[in-house]
């Protein structure tokens, strides 16, 4: 019926059942058929590089990633001689794209685990860090740690775990929201402690550290319209070619004012955003009109001058002027609106006002 009504098909042969259990009577598999054949029913299964087993431990994914790990470092070992060897800088480099990134992938499932358990991958990251450091055997991890600048695996997780609740609380029609943030178990745990915590208990105490409130996350909306089909604005990164360290103010303020001549026959709007003692704040500015907003005073800057944007828009909307040039120090935000990140819900805003004018 599938193949006929939605245009694919189960395979019987490769679909296989978990029977998920921490009871240490037993128990009986369940007997699955899928178009009249049995489903297998094994004790572990491999699903999106995690190795899901029966108790959830995963004791077997983590043995398996720390074999995979442990086989990396001999490329380090190999660019990393005294004497024609590369820099601790590159090292680092390829311990976060060799090593760091199949630690930090799915830690947020397998976080779930024991800490006694995921201890067992400590010494994969002290041992890739030694060789990029050139450290003795007998440095301490923590010196390891301050001298990389790199998060012990532990503080690792516990981040890749609060961003991703962040991730998900932008989207209240995700369901994961639900099983995220309610705490569903709250007293089956407190009548058995020893077992081991969902995320989101795991996470309490990381987000309430931060004073993390749901009414100051921005929501993410899906757009009407696909981004690609919106035009870019035409962008001016001329200003930008100059190095602001090797360059001197009286450089930028020249070449400012010669685009402001060969622009005189466009109407100039200025924007900025800004961030002081908590405060938080946008504006646009022209010769003929001012826009301001106070926003939530946990935004960031990046979304600052993309409110800022937004508020010369409604400057155009209401000026006399035909043609607008609009002036913005961000180069961020001018790169965000040419790549029509449609994440952002103060780009799609920015990028559905233009397209009706």
């Amino acid at each position: 019926m599938g193949r006929h009504k939605y245009g694919f098909k189960f395979s019987e042969s490769k679909t296989i059942c978990v029977h998920f259990c921490k009871l240490r009577t037993v128990k009986p598999d369940p007997v699955l058929l899928l178009n009249g054949t049995p489903i297998a029913v094994v004790e572990q299964v491999k699903f999106l590089g995690l190795n899901f087993d029966k108790q959830l431990s995963f004791i077997p994914h983590l043995c398996c990633l720390k074999q995979k790990c442990l086989k990396d470092p001999s490329l380090l070992r190999v660019v990393s001689s005294t004497k024609w060897g590369t820099d601790d800088k590159t090292l680092l480099h390829l311990y976060h794209a060799l090593i760091g990134s199949k630690l930090y992938y799915g830690s947020v499932v397998y976080g779930s685990s024991r800490k006694s358990y995921l201890q067992m991958l400590d010494p994969v990251q002290n041992h890739a860090l030694r060789f990029c450091l050139g450290a003795f055997r007998t440095s301490s991890v923590s010196s390891l740690h301050v001298e990389a600048n790199e998060m012990p695996l532990e503080l690792r997780r516990r981040k890749l775990a609060a961003q991703y609740c962040f991730k998900v609380s932008t989207d209240t029609s995700n369901l994961a929201v639900d099983c995220t943030f309610n705490k569903h178990f709250t007293a089956l745990l407190h009548r058995y402690p020893s077992q081991i915590r969902p995320l989101c208990f795991r996470v309490t105490s990381d987000l309430h550290a931060i004073h993390f409130a749901q009414k100051d996350i921005l929501p993410v909306l899906t757009p009407s319209h696909p981004s690609w089909l919106y035009s870019k604005p035409v962008l001016d990164l001329s200003l930008n070619k100059l190095a602001k360290s090797d360059t001197s103010p009286e450089i930028f303020q020249s070449n400012l004012l010669a685009v402001c001549d060969e622009l005189s026959d466009y109407h100039h709007i200025y924007t900025d955003g800004s961030k002081m003692n908590n405060s938080v704040a946008a504006a646009a500015v022209s010769r003929d009109d001012v826009e301001s907003l106070r926003i939530p005073d946990k935004a960031s800057i990046s979304t600052t001058e993309l409110v800022a944007l937004n508020l010369a828009l409604d400057i155009v909307w209401h000026s006399r002027h035909k043609k607008f040039v609009i002036f913005s120090d961000s180069l961020s935000s001018d790169h965000a609106t040419q790549n029509l990140q449609a994440e952002s819900v103060y780009i799609m805003k920015f990028l559905k006002t233009i397209q009706h004018w």
